[in-house]
């Protein structure tokens, strides 16, 4: 009876075996191969334009902070001065204020138009990290071909390399097939409600469907996949959600010499504690699985095999996506606390404790399974859980693969830099291309850039061959 048995085992395994080499083997997709067509080299305008847009203030606090008006009127005279054929050649509409749209009317009024889009205000920098800066964060220093400041990647860079190559183009007498809009917001980073989100309304109301939106989001990234010994270029084809989510816990405080055995924060840091012990359900979106079969043909046997098996490995797959906090985000909810508030002086317990945490949600999962989640994981009645209606998004409709404008832009990117593998990817981060989804067939995140350094943070900073094949990028994206 046992032999039976092992050798019944036996043949399982063997057919196992046979199935998961002939799915390995039987995927015939090979590694792209294009002609790369260099890119010109440009003056060096472009890179003391970028400078100068750096030196800009142009800095979003917060959604009920005062923005530097005097700073926003100082860069549209930039724009205008640095920029005459645009401002003169193309229709210009302003936008409450300081959030910009420019018309490039087209040869074919049949065709659907392209947006091209970016936004010019950034993020404040912290005092204290300030000194940490090799250089000052907003003094557009240009030092070794690297052009340095807040704004040098987001997002400041696609402002000029938009501009620079239009104006280029521009001087040429040239004219597009389709029309062009380029549309510039002024508070991306605190969520474009009125720039971005406003202009998507005009949109609208003029019933214009552009064929393709591209904005800011993938770039091309040498780091994260090392085992492709190649670049990896990524074009976000759908965002996660966003949404915050309040926590409030109410317990009478006192004086700090006569502690209670819990106070309102001891509460609080617990269920803190309790959400971050937690995940939501991983899961492998259209969008991760399609990253995963075009990275199929560079990877390893061994990681081939386990790409062509999933139905087997996926546990294993998640696993190791899980491993980088990049990966990571591409197949979980995120939950963070962000703000934390409580207490008024040093020897008085506070009566309430607060805390914000904000979710990026993965399609296929909404903001209200993210607050069942929390309540479920909290499982505290003293800990008040609330979902806030401001900024929230859910996940967005993902733009198709086979799209033409896809593809058109995969191909660019193919001719524009050697030995590049291209795939679609999610976005984890939130940019104002969201709020046109609803009624653009190919809405697209990518810029020309090449591992970034400083997004958000210190010594932000980007190089001029960087910069270079921005504009001619979107130089091939309006000619060709």
């Amino acid at each position: 009876m046992l032999k039976k048995i092992a050798k019944l085992v036996g043949i399982l395994f063997l057919l196992l075996v046979v199935v998961l080499l002939f799915n390995t083997f039987k995927d015939s997709s090979t590694l792209p191969k294009y002609t790369v067509e260099g890119a010109p080299a440009t003056n060096d305008s472009a890179a003391v334009h970028l400078s100068q847009a750096i030196q800009i203030k142009t800095i979003s606090f917060g959604d009920t902070l005062a923005i530097d008006t005097t700073e926003f009127l100082k860069f549209r005279k930039f724009l205008e001065t640095s920029y005459p054929n645009v401002h003169a050649k193309l229709q210009r509409q302003i936008f409450n204020q300081f959030s910009y749209v420019y018309k490039w009317t087209g040869k074919d009024s049949a065709l659907q138009p392209y947006v091209l889009m970016a936004h010019m205000d950034v993020v404040p920098v912290e005092a204290v990290a300030e000194s940490k800066w090799t250089v000052p964060s907003f003094s557009g220093t240009i030092k070794n071909d690297t052009i340095w400041g807040r704004g040098a990647v987001d997002d400041k860079v696609s402002v000029i390399a938009i501009l620079e190559s239009v104006e280029q183009l521009l001087k040429q007498n040239y004219t597009p097939n389709r029309t062009i809009y380029l549309c510039f917001g002024h508070d991306e980073e605190i969520s474009g409600k009125r720039g971005a989100k406003v202009i998507s309304n005009w949109f609208k109301e003029q019933n214009l469907k552009p064929a393709m939106v591209l904005d800011e989001g993938g770039q091309i990234d040498t780091k994260h996949f090392k085992q492709l010994n190649r670049p990896f270029a990524v074009i976000g084809t759908s965002e996660k959600g966003y949404a915050n989510f309040d926590l409030s816990v109410e317990i009478p405080g006192g004086h700090s010499s006569m502690p209670a055995a819990e106070t309102a924060i001891d509460v609080l840091n617990k269920a803190i504690e309790k959400i971050r012990a937690h995940s939501m359900e991983p899961a492998i979106t259209p969008t991760m699985q399609e990253l995963l079969n075009r990275t199929k043909p560079a990877e390893k046997f061994a990681n081939r095999l386990v790409l062509s098996n999933l139905w087997l490995f996926k546990g294993l797959m998640i696993g190791q996506l899980e491993k980088t906090k990049e990966t990571n985000a591409m197949v979980h909810t995120t939950l963070v606390p962000t703000i934390l508030q409580s207490g008024i002086k040093d020897n008085v317990i506070p009566t309430v404790a607060k805390a914000t945490f904000n979710s990026r949600i993965l399609p296929g999962q909404t903001s209200d399974d993210v607050l069942k989640f929390i309540t479920n994981a909290v499982n505290d009645d003293r800990v008040v859980v609330k979902k806030q209606t401001i900024s929230l998004m859910e996940p967005s409709p993902i733009t198709p693969f086979d799209n033409p404008e896809f593809k058109k832009v995969e191909q660019i990117i193919y001719k524009s830099v050697p030995d590049v593998l291209v795939s679609p990817f999610l976005m984890i981060g939130a940019t104002d291309s969201r709020y046109y989804r609803s009624f653009s067939n190919a809405v697209l995140n990518f810029s020309a850039v090449q591992d970034v350094k400083g997004f958000h943070g210190i010594d932000e900073r980007i190089g001029k061959t960087d910069l270079n094949r921005m504009i001619f990028f979107y130089n091939q994206l309006i000619t060709k």
